[in-house]
């Protein structure tokens, strides 16, 4: 229809388009009118969203008049006390102090960073001194921080604010996530046959992850199943397997193992055992070359720095071993490789060391539990059974011997938790039995070795000065005087002609520990400083087993099956004590206990042996010796095998310690003959047990090693009344055990002095006789003069 038609339509209805114009003028009005009542209705179902206008619109804050009028005047106090005489002098100080100090840190800074090696130990031992700084200048200097002065910062004991905190800090990674993760990383290893032997038999090919949280914090439940931690530790014992070959530590810093090792940190915060092998990890990975600023990177210098002010011993140890290996900077510098743990000095300092101490433990040892202080309750070894070996399966197999003793870490007192559930498991036990074995597990169950802590005489609650000057008086005599001698409580009962050592100690320095509460869980570390401060203390640790079925440490790679033979180990074990600088112009005292002895005895073989210069300086500086209890024949207790061998299953250390073993007595013939040629100056002193020791699992007592076994035709030989095991255990420092000992590290550094004397004197005596040559010279030419002159003397006088 086009537009002429309409216009022609409507011509014809007029009245039409008069009533259309009309309705829509009407309906027009009355929406305008009715506008409110129809915004009302529509209301109800629209949602009303204010207008961002309204958002930000200012909102005021209306102060009462009392607290307007109390700050008012707050404020014109202080404005007249900084007019004071006193404030103008004052304010001016302070403000010039605090730009001081702050400078000075940041100068001191700049010279450890850019100043030459002596510049930079003198300010690096400044900066620790510095107390007063805030905690946002460590902040700030921790920013501007290089990975060595942190390094050499966490070796002196500097304040833990030095370091700046973990990436991610209070935030934890989803534990299925880094599982996948860390079976990426091992699978670019391959083809390597440990890894390939852990996947095919721990580490399964992980599942696909989809659409879950990469990251959880604090306020987020952390679901962790028992297989997950299962499989996560089982990991971190198997790359302290694989790590011990630096090339293979180098490829996992590349890969950012560094990074996923963090992230172990942060789920295991509270499991010490688990941490203590994570670091052994760090500290074989701390051997590769320029890892330093991946170390730094990754915030695990700040970690370390922290682990060495742990209470717990073994992270002390092992994060000194790392922060050692890192620091490049220390004019005393050296490297520990694995097995090889430094217990003193375990921090940077000046002076070099005059000796270096070695202590190699036994079958079944550990550094922290053959070298405990013996506790004053009989003690028991369990040779089999699953409480009889360290859960971990890690170089520190713990559980031999003694059990723990949980003072050590509590002050005597089980935890609540545990006392809990020794309750529990004595209210659902059936008889006596089993609920003492029960109560010996939840005894050995220690998670913290702690250090020994000087215990504090209690303080007299004496109003009377007077009275309390004379109880004190009374209280800080000797018990005993002069007159009096106390005998050693360990004297020994038999020893050879003409040995050495006192056995006695007058009463005025006589020191009755009887009723003393300190322990220390290794008395090398505590107690030997004290004593040679200047000397050089090293740890020896290395796995073991009695049967084939409990090898743990066996089950991560068949190539460590070998391992057991002595032959084997004591070369490895050489090789990583040379490549820790052991015997470098000063003397070497070992302490062997046990199949620790035998070691020892073939380690200074192979040394003599040695091509390398570097490994034969360790029997050349070599200076005294103690055997404790070491089978030098061999042990009866070898002779299970032949009784009871497909019980027990003896592992490849007991059988090569039968008695009278083919090896065993050629190593000892050899030895035998360098202690009368090359080692005859070696100072050797021998201690044998004197009772049996017994066996928690067969209920009678055995003596491990025989005296005829025990006894050599060379040095000292004492037989004590202790067991075993008791032998590497003194009971305090006034025993004939710990007071031997030091006898010999003093003789050895005594003999060290001694021929550089004489080599002085020797050097000094040809010019002294030069010297009176030449005087005697002079006097000879003026006698020969003077009886030339005599004659015409006597002529001129005649005439």
């Amino acid at each position: 229809m086009t537009l002429e038609e309409i216009k022609a339509t409507l011509r014809r209805y007029p009245k039409l388009v008069g009533l259309g114009g009309v309705g829509i003028l009407t309906t027009a009005g009355l929406l305008l009118y009715e506008s409110p009542h129809i915004r009302k209705f529509l209301a109800h179902y629209v949602d009303k969203k204010s207008p961002e206008p309204d958002k930000r619109r200012t909102e005021y804050i209306y102060i009462k008049y009392h607290i307007y009028r109390e700050s008012m005047r707050k404020l014109k106090q202080k404005e007249e006390d900084e007019k004071k005489w006193i404030s103008v002098i004052i304010n001016p100080i302070g403000k010039w102090w605090k730009s001081a100090k702050h400078s000075v840190a940041w100068r001191l800074l700049n010279i450890a960073q850019n100043g030459t090696q002596p510049e930079r130990l003198k300010a690096v031992q400044q900066l620790i001194s510095m107390d007063h700084l805030k905690d946002w200048d460590f902040r700030h200097l921790a920013q501007i921080c290089d990975a060595r002065t942190a390094i050499s910062l966490a070796r002196c004991g500097a304040d833990t604010r030095w370091f700046l905190p973990v990436h991610r800090r209070g935030c934890i990674k989803n534990p299925k996530m880094l599982l996948s993760e860390l079976h990426v990383m091992l699978s670019r290893l391959r083809p390597l046959s440990c890894v390939d032997h852990f996947f095919s038999k721990y580490f399964p090919e992980q599942d696909a992850i989809e659409d879950i949280h990469e990251y959880f914090t604090q306020e987020q439940p952390i679901i962790l199943s028992s297989a997950d931690t299962d499989l996560l530790k089982e990991i971190i014992s198997f790359l302290h397997h694989i790590t011990k070959d630096p090339n293979i530590s180098a490829k996992i810093i590349r890969e950012g193992g560094l990074v996923h090792l963090m992230e172990l940190r942060k789920i295991f915060c509270d499991d010490n055992e688990t941490l203590s092998t994570l670091c052994k990890v760090l500290a074989n990975m701390s051997i590769v070359p320029d890892v330093v600023e991946h170390f730094f990177a990754s915030g695990w210098v700040g970690a370390l720095a922290e682990w060495q002010q742990c209470p717990d011993l073994r992270l002390q140890v092992v994060s000194a071993k790392a922060m050692a290996n890192l620091d490049h900077d220390d004019p005393n510098q050296s490297s520990y490789p694995p097995n090889v743990y430094p217990l003193h000095p375990r921090v940077r300092t000046r002076r070099k060391p005059k000796a270096d101490i070695v202590f190699v433990h036994g079958l079944l040892g550990g550094v922290f539990i053959t070298w405990r202080q013996r506790d004053r309750k009989p003690t028991e070894l369990g040779l089999y059974g699953k409480n009889a070996f360290y859960t971990s399966e890690t170089d520190d197999v713990f559980l031999v011997g003694e059990q723990k003793r949980t003072n050590g870490a509590n002050g005597g007192k089980q935890p609540k938790k545990d006392q809990q559930q020794l309750k529990q498991s004595q209210n659902t036990a059936q008889n006596e039995n089993e609920n003492a074995q029960t109560a010996k597990v939840e005894a050995i169950r220690d998670p913290v070795l702690k250090a020994s802590k000087k215990v504090e005489k209690k303080r007299l609650n004496i109003s009377d000065a007077a009275t309390k000057e004379f109880v004190e008086t009374l209280r800080n005599e000797a018990e005993l005087d002069a007159d009096w001698e106390v005998v050693h409580p360990d004297i020994p009962l038999n020893a050879n002609e003409n040995c050495g050592g006192m056995f006695s100690v007058s009463g005025n320095e006589w020191r009755n520990q009887d009723g003393s509460d300190e322990y220390t869980n290794c008395w090398p570390m505590e107690w030997l400083p004290e004593d040679y401060p200047d000397s050089r203390i090293i740890g020896i640790d290395y796995t073991s087993a009695v049967t084939e079925w409990s090898a743990n440490f066996t089950k991560y790679c068949p190539c460590e099956k070998g391992q057991g033979h002595i032959d084997v180990r004591a070369s490895t074990l050489l090789e990583r004590i040379a490549a820790s600088d052991v015997g470098n112009d000063r003397p070497v005292i070992w302490i062997g206990h046990s199949m620790g002895g035998l070691l020892t005895k073939l380690m200074l073989l192979k040394s003599i042996d040695s091509p390398e210069s570097k490994m034969r300086q360790i029997a050349k500086n070599t200076k005294g010796i103690v055997f404790l209890g070491t089978p030098h024949r061999g042990s009866p207790i070898a002779k299970w095998k032949q009784h009871m061998q497909m019980i027990l299953s003896p592992s490849i250390e007991v059988k090569e310690m039968e008695e009278n073993a083919p090896k065993l007595l050629e190593m000892h013939r050899r030895f035998m003959g360098c202690l009368h040629s090359c080692l005859r100056h070696v100072k050797v002193v021998s201690v044998a047990e004197g009772s049996p020791t017994m066996l928690t699992t067969f209920k009678f007592p055995l003596r491990i090693v025989t005296e005829e076994s025990s006894r050599i035709d060379f040095g000292d030989f004492y037989l004590l009344k202790d067991d075993h095991l008791s032998l590497s255990k003194p009971i305090y420092r006034q025993s004939f055990l710990y007071q031997r000992l030091l006898n010999v590290i003093q003789e050895a550094i005594r003999e060290r002095s001694e021929p550089k004397d004489k080599d002085d004197q020797s050097q000094t005596n040809p010019q002294q006789d030069l010297i009176l040559m030449q005087i005697v010279n002079s006097i000879l030419n003026g006698a020969k003069g003077l009886l030339e002159l005599m004659p015409r003397v006597a002529l001129k006088f005649t005439t």
